[in-house]
């Protein structure tokens, strides 16, 4: 660093003004309906994008980006009618809005990049253990508060029904009742009766999650 500021988070991140551009909060945007919402948030297509979603019930995430559309879509299980909200903290490297009043700061090339109302993303967890038994389709913990998870595939389950051959996503959700979250693997949809299911194929993936209620 050849001149700016060293500004540190409360988890030791660090952000030099010249050369780090922090991730914070766009915004916080909910939706409601049954079997499936979709939420279509605009950004702009020179920031780094990334989507943290909950929801009140066993519901899983997915995104896609074009152009200046963030879709995030949310998928009850096929056999759960139940009416569901899913909340979706959005955050990117955005310019930031000047305050009435405060501290602002730009980077070299006149971008505005924090602000004393900037919510910067610090604290992310990771959940499980990539390629351990704690991960992919096994994964499975209840956390105290409420947990923002990025989405992500679990795995696959793969059979055959009437003589052919199907196949069944599962990804991760993070079920808030009001005061816990469950993070754990859930089939996207239910086997058909009499199908045959055999061997998952297991990602192993991981999750990350945040406690949003530090963005609320």
């Amino acid at each position: 660093m050849t001149w700016g500021a060293l500004i540190t988070a409360d988890d030791g991140t660090q952000f030099i003004t010249e050369e780090s551009t922090p991730i914070s909060l766009q915004g916080i945007y909910t939706g409601s309906g049954t079997g499936y919402v979709n939420l279509t948030i605009p950004i702009d297509t020179n920031d780094v994008v990334l989507p943290f979603c909950l929801a009140t019930g066993n519901i899983v995430f997915s995104y896609s980006i074009s152009g200046t559309t963030l879709s995030v879509a949310a998928h009850a299980n096929s056999a759960d009618t139940a009416q569901f909200t899913v909340t979706c903290y959005v955050f990117t490297t955005r310019e930031q809005p000047l305050p009435k009043w405060g501290v602002a700061i730009w980077d070299k090339n006149g971008k505005c990049i924090l602000t004393n109302e900037t919510k910067v993303l610090t604290d992310i967890v990771t959940i499980g253990t990539k390629g351990g038994g704690d991960s992919g389709l096994n994964l499975s913990t209840t956390r105290n508060g409420k947990w923002a998870i990025v989405p992500e595939l679990a795995g696959f389950y793969v059979g055959v029904y009437q003589q052919r051959p199907i196949q069944i996503a599962a990804g991760f959700t993070a079920n808030y009742n009001g005061s816990t979250t469950a993070i754990k693997s859930v089939l996207v949809t239910q086997p058909p009766h009499d199908a045959q299911i055999g061997a998952p194929l297991d990602t192993k993936t991981i999750v990350r999650a945040i406690d949003v209620s530090r963005y609320d």
